[in-house]
C-alpha cells in the first residue's frame, strides 16, 4: 500500500470513528433532554454530569458510579422501562388517576407536589421513590400499588379527540396532530388506557380546496397512543373503530388511512362542504383500535379505590340517534368484485344471541366506507 493510500484509510477511519462516537453521545443526550421535560416540565441547563447528579438524587436519593451513558441509560430505564416492573411513570398514572379519574401529564415532579398537597396536605421529602411509597399508602392503603400485567387484545376500541385545529389551509403532509384519551378503557377489571393519556396521528395526505368541483381532503394516521403504563401502543382506523363512528356520526370531513369517512360530528355544523377547505376546530372525536396485543401494567379496579369491577366494565347507556334523510351510506370496494353467483337455497343455521352468519363476518380492513350527502 502507497503511503498517500494509507493516510487516506487512516482518515477515513478517523472520520467513522468520530462519527459513531458523536451518535452515541447525541443520542444518550437526546435521552437525557426526554428525561429532563418528563420530570421537571423542560429541558435544564448546565454542565451534564451536574444534571445526571440531579436526576439521580431525585430518583432514588444518590449518585451513581459509572460512565456518564450508562447512568443516564439507568434513570431512563427507571422511568420508562417495565420490563423489571412498574417504571415510575407508571406509577405516577397509576396515583393521578386514583385521585382524579385523570391523568394530567407534565413533569412528575410538578404532578408528585400536587398529588401530596391533595392527598396528604403537604409536599413529602425524599426521593421520588419514597414520595411514591407514601402518596401509595395513602391512596391505595398500602406502599404496593394494585398494578398487575394485562394483554391488551388486538381492535380494542379507544375513544380520542384531537387537541389542535385540523385545517387543509394550514396543514401539510408530515405534520403531527396530538390527540387524547377521553373515556377509561379496562381490560380483565384493569385499567389500561386512562382519560388524559395523549397520543399522535401523522397527516399523510393534504388536498385543498380549488373549485367548487373539488374539495378539500384531510387525511391522517392517528397511529400511536400512551398506555397507562407509559408505553406506545400501536393504532390504527379499521372497520370496528368506523362502524363506531358511523353508528355516532362523528369525526365528519376527516379521511382516516384506510378509509374515507366523513360522518357529521355531533359538536360541529357542515363542515364538509362541496368546494370548501376543511377547517375543524381541536376537540374532534373519533374511535381508533389496537393495532396488535400489548402487554401493560394495568391498575386493578376490583373495589381498590373506590371503584368496583362491575362499575369499570359498566356501558353507559346512549341515547338514540334518529336516522337523517339527508345521508346515505355506501359501501365502496376497492378492488372490482366478481359477478354473484346464482341464488342457492341457504344452508346456514340462523344466527344466534347476535352473532352474524361467516358471510357477514368477512369485512375488509382494505375497503373504503364513505358517507355521502345527498345534496
Amino acid at each position: 500500500m502507497s503511503l498517500k493510500k494509507f493516510f487516506v484509510t487512516l482518515v477515513a477511519l478517523m472520520m467513522i470513528t468520530f462519527s459513531a462516537s458523536a451518535a452515541a453521545e447525541q443520542s444518550a443526550t437526546a435521552k437525557l433532554v426526554r428525561i429532563e421535560i418528563d420530570t421537571y416540565g423542560s429541558e435544564q441547563s448546565g454542565a451534564l454530569l451536574d444534571r445526571i447528579s440531579r436526576l439521580e438524587k431525585d430518583f432514588s436519593g444518590r449518585n451513581m458510579s459509572g460512565n456518564m451513558n450508562a447512568r443516564i441509560e439507568a434513570i431512563y430505564d427507571t422511568l420508562y422501562d417495565n420490563s423489571a416492573g412498574p417504571c415510575v411513570l407508571a406509577m405516577i398514572n397509576a396515583l393521578e388517576w386514583n385521585a382524579n379519574h385523570l391523568v394530567q401529564g407534565g413533569g412528575i415532579n410538578t404532578r408528585l407536589s400536587m398529588l401530596e398537597n391533595q392527598i396528604i396536605g403537604q409536599p413529602t421529602p425524599g426521593s421520588y421513590n419514597e414520595r411514591i411509597r407514601a402518596l401509595a399508602t395513602a391512596s391505595y392503603g398500602e406502599a404496593i400499588l394494585p398494578i398487575a400485567q394485562v394483554q391488551i387484545p388486538a381492535n380494542t376500541l379507544i375513544k380520542i379527540e384531537t387537541t389542535a385545529p385540523a385545517g387543509t389551509k394550514t396543514l401539510q403532509e408530515g405534520d403531527i396532530m396530538p390527540v387524547r384519551i377521553v373515556e377509561d378503557v379496562f381490560v380483565d377489571g384493569s385499567l389500561v388506557f386512562a382519560k388524559g393519556l395523549t397520543g399522535e396521528g401523522t397527516v399523510v395526505g393534504v388536498r385543498r380546496a380549488k373549485n367548487i368541483f373539488s374539495n378539500g381532503k384531510l387525511e391522517i394516521d392517528f397511529h400511536t397512543l400512551k398506555t397507562i403504563d407509559g408505553q406506545n401502543a400501536a393504532t390504527f382506523t379499521g372497520v370496528e373503530a368506523l362502524d363506531e363512528m358511523t353508528v355516532n356520526e362523528m369525526a365528519r370531513g376527516l379521511s382516516l388511512v384506510g378509509q374515507t369517512f366523513s360522518g357529521k360530528n355531533k359538536d360541529l355544523e357542515e363542515v364538509f362542504v362541496r368546494g370548501k377547505n376543511i377547517d375543524l376546530p381541536a376537540g374532534i372525536e373519533l374511535y381508533v383500535q389496537i393495532k396488535t396485543p400489548i402487554v401493560v401494567y394495568g391498575v386493578r379496579s376490583d373495589g381498590v379505590g373506590g371503584i368496583t369491577l362491575e362499575e369499570a366494565n359498566a356501558v353507559a347507556p346512549t341515547e338514540s340517534v334518529e336516522p337523517q334523510s339527508d345521508v346515505l351510506i355506501e359501501r365502496v370496494d376497492i378492488e372490482p368484485t366478481p359477478a354473484p353467483a346464482p341464488p342457492q337455497t341457504s344452508t346456514q343455521p340462523a344466527p344466534q344471541n347476535g352473532e352474524l352468519l361467516p358471510d357477514e363476518q368477512n369485512f375488509d380492513d382494505g375497503e373504503i366506507i364513505e358517507i355521502i350527502d345527498e345534496d
